[in-house]
């Protein structure tokens, strides 16, 4: 494919999209970067460090075991076999010590300035306008977004009240303002919860500061991968959050999707509604694209869609003209900092 091929329908697309100020919307694919491990990581974890504490939890994990040592996904293996509640919660606990492992060891390599963050130049690019608030829809538990603003020089909320001991205030909740004007803002809506999310057994949500060990008599609020997932999803915080991010992507005039799979029920209603039925332009960018991502571009995405990948000579690039998609070689597009380059 010609290098015109990209003056004349890639950077247009791509250009549209950030002129409309997009909700961004993270999967796991844009923390990997960072070293946050992703399912497959989180799968060998749970197999070496889970806590076994009944027989009940010993027939079931076995199972869960066996279909990831032939090679399931924890995703699908979670959601496909019903698991005691005793072990959801200890599934739960081990894919939080080794999502917060990941998640500290960023910490301090942003602290010391040694990490580079594609969000914190999209971030410092959207606010060039007269917009105060970007919202950022995430389904992953790390705090990427958080460290991404933070270095960015701008403000973040997630929903709890400001401070080192926050509680949950809910939808909207935060309104900081720097002398008569409000601060501008990333809204982060965490739809699976946080890190620093913790019940203090009592239905109470409480945001803490992360450290290593989780605090004696409190249960992470994370949302791991399974059946109980959407029951968990009906309670607070994960419902505020959830609701917040619907009014996100329904008012939305574009998206970029970085990193994200197109396999999660609360996300995927609203993008649909807002890509098929009003042709919002959206952006799609992923090592790989899932087989899921490709159905819904050609089936829902109208006709302002742009998606890339890699491809071993290039990029492959797909757009309602090349649904199959089309290489363009010797140009890595894919890459978020490289889309950066070509956008901001």
């Amino acid at each position: 494919m010609s290098e015109s091929f990209v003056d004349e329908r890639v950077l247009p697309l791509a250009q549209s999209c950030i002129q409309n100020h997009p909700v961004v919307i993270l999967g796991s694919g844009a923390s990997a970067p960072h070293g946050i491990r992703g399912m497959e990581g989180v799968a060998d974890h749970l197999r070496s460090n889970i806590e076994i504490e009944s027989r009940e939890e010993e027939d079931a994990w076995k199972l869960i075991n066996d279909a990831l040592g032939n090679g399931s996904g924890l995703e699908e293996v979670l959601q496909s076999q019903t698991v005691p509640p005793s072990l959801v919660k200890n599934i739960i606990k081990s894919t939080w010590e080794a999502v917060t492992e990941d998640d500290l060891t960023l910490l301090e390599k942003a602290a010391r300035g040694n990490e580079n963050f594609p969000l914190s130049a999209l971030i410092q690019g959207l606010f060039r306008s007269t917009n105060d608030t970007i919202h950022v829809v995430t389904t992953n538990y790390d705090r990427v977004v958080e460290y991404s603003t933070d270095t960015a020089g701008f403000i973040h909320t997630t929903g709890f009240s400001p401070g080192l001991i926050r509680y949950w205030e809910g939808t909207g909740s935060t309104s900081i303002r720097r002398g008569n004007h409000k601060a501008r803002t990333v809204q982060i809506w965490k739809v699976h919860g946080s890190l620093d999310w913790f019940s203090d057994g009592e239905s109470q949500a409480i945001s803490l500061p992360l450290s290593a060990h989780l605090p004696s008599g409190f249960v992470p609020l994370i949302v791991t991968p399974g059946i109980s997932k959407y029951e968990r999803t009906h309670d607070e915080p994960f419902r505020s959050a959830i609701q917040g991010a619907d009014t996100a992507l329904g008012e939305a005039t574009g998206y970029l999707c970085i990193g994200y799979g197109f396999r999660d029920t609360h996300i995927q209603p609203k993008l649909i509604e807002r890509c098929r039925r009003r042709n919002v332009p959206i952006v799609v960018l992923a090592k790989t694209l899932t087989d899921e991502a490709k159905r819904f571009l050609t089936r829902n995405a109208g006709a302002a869609y742009l998606a890339m990948e890699k491809h071993e000579q290039g990029t492959r690039v797909f757009t309602s003209e090349t649904p199959s998609g089309e290489v363009i070689l010797n140009q890595d597009l894919w890459p978020f900092p490289n889309f950066n380059e070509l956008v901001l």
